[in-house]
């Protein structure tokens, strides 16, 4: 009979939080749409809760700003293809399985270069500490901390600092996308800059290995793809 009563007075706590995750689901997949058709000028507080058909103050409820909304979406495609390249980590060396996750991340943003292009103008210089963008740094640069780490531990990478390594790692890979996503680099020329420059870092040689995406590109590979912004 206890166990009767707990559940009867634990479910209707299951069907409101049920309930909130949905209404926060429907604010973010209107959201996504309103961004389609209007982009970031269009997009506000009343029009993505007309779009999600709830009440304009619920929007508030679940997202104390836009800027949140809009990173909160930047977290959500980041983290699929993240946890994808994260799944399926070759067995290369360590500038190999780097350049691997990279990968992963740019062709995500290929998918929707346009919705991409407003995600990182929109997050970009939103700091909201515990927001979701944070934790995902977090989360990712204990990742290649700790694969910088083991390499060093390996012979691999003497000599390297895993924190500074990290800052020097992420500044590539960030630069590299905005590149591709202006339209001065393609895949192939994103990578085989990536790989080159990650090689020269850990290495002290822009010498690839052959065996990681974009090996072998070589300059022609880093230029010959690439235009005048």
């Amino acid at each position: 009979m206890l166990s009767d009563m707990s559940e009867t007075s634990t479910r209707p706590t299951g069907v409101r939080q049920e309930r909130k995750r949905r209404t926060r689901q429907a604010l973010l997949d209107a959201a996504r749409r309103v961004l389609e058709r209007r982009g970031m000028a269009g997009l506000t507080t009343r029009e993505v809760a007309a779009e999600a058909g709830v009440a304009a103050g619920t929007f508030f409820v679940h997202f104390p700003d836009l800027a949140t909304l809009v990173e909160t979406l930047l977290d959500e495609h980041v983290g699929q293809a993240l946890d994808t390249a994260l799944r399926t980590l070759p067995d290369g060396d360590l500038v190999t399985r780097l350049v691997h996750v990279a990968a992963r991340l740019y062709e995500s943003y290929d998918r929707e270069p346009e919705l991409s292009r407003q995600y990182i103008s929109a997050a970009l210089f939103h700091r909201h500490p515990d927001g979701p963008t944070e934790r995902r740094m977090a989360e990712f640069r204990a990742w290649v901390t700790d694969e910088f780490a083991r390499a060093a531990g390996a012979g691999e990478a003497p000599g390297q600092d895993p924190a500074l390594a990290f800052t020097a790692y992420f500044s590539l890979y960030f630069g590299i996308l905005v590149a591709g996503l202006r339209g001065e680099l393609d895949r192939d020329g994103r990578l085989a800059l990536l790989e080159a420059a990650l090689r020269r870092l850990v290495h002290g040689t822009a010498t690839g290995s052959g065996t990681g995406p974009g090996s072998g590109a070589g300059a022609a590979g880093v230029t010959g793809g690439g235009r005048s912004a």
